[in-house]
């Protein structure tokens, strides 16, 4: 709810969507959260973020800014990975990968 309002980070952040949360709903009810739970925040462009980190070198952000596509950037090692995938319910097999890579154990 704080982050309903244009300007919520007083640096004049645009307000989280009604449509980014329906999405981010969506997408965090189709993760698997048996390995680790992601911290969900909010962007100053208006999106919700999930984010997975191991370590420095083994993150991964999630972006949901209620468009119907999800925005990815991964950190594994010495490689990147980053892209842009259409979100219509389903996690995209990239992400939920990237997802299983950056939380194995």
């Amino acid at each position: 709810m704080e982050c309903s309002a244009p300007g919520w980070d007083g640096y004049g952040a645009n307000a989280v969507t009604a449509a980014a949360v329906a999405d981010a709903r969506v997408f965090a009810e189709r993760i698997d959260f048996s390995r680790v739970v992601p911290e969900v925040g909010a962007e100053p462009d208006g999106a919700l973020t999930f984010e997975w980190h191991r370590s420095a070198r083994l993150t991964l952000s999630v972006s949901v800014p209620g468009s119907g596509v999800l925005h990815y950037a991964a950190l594994l090692g010495a490689a990147k990975a980053y892209g842009t995938e259409p979100f219509v319910g389903e996690v995209p097999k990239i992400i939920s990968d990237l997802i299983h890579r950056v939380t194995a154990t």
